[in-house]
């Protein structure tokens, strides 16, 4: 009796979101300067690069490790004026607590709240998901 050989089983395991390059983003702090149409350039850079437009998106700030750091930059992004929520997760390192901003419905949007937490000294990373 012939064996037929087994195909390895396939997990349904769904990938970990890929962060939107930051290059696209405009680097100017000044709160009066013509930033939407900087933003349009971005998000037509951005759909060039195969990034949809529209969506779900979210602005993650940081990953920490103490509460205390999550507790503070939450505070500080809501100043701002910008919703946040907080994601645990288990990481190879140990569990970490992602601060994040969003959701936002189009990729615009969230390049919107990336400049803002760009001019606050705060990281800026937007995720699809």
């Amino acid at each position: 009796m012939d064996a037929a050989p087994t195909e390895p089983a396939q997990t349904s395991a769904a990938p970990l979101p890929e962060p939107v390059p930051a290059a696209a983003l405009p680097r100017e702090s000044t709160p009066n300067s013509d930033a939407p149409g900087r933003l349009n350039a971005a998000a037509k850079a951005s759909a060039a690069e195969g990034v949809p437009s529209t969506g779900r998106f979210v602005v993650q700030v940081g990953a920490f490790t103490d509460m205390v750091a999550v507790r503070e930059a939450r505070q500080k992004v809501e100043k701002l004026g910008l919703k946040t929520y907080i994601q645990t997760i288990e990481s190879a390192t140990g569990k970490r607590t992602r601060v994040r901003v969003g959701p936002f419905e189009t990729h615009e949007e969230a390049e919107r709240a990336a400049v803002r937490l760009k001019a606050a000294s705060f990281p800026a990373f937007i995720f699809a998901l």
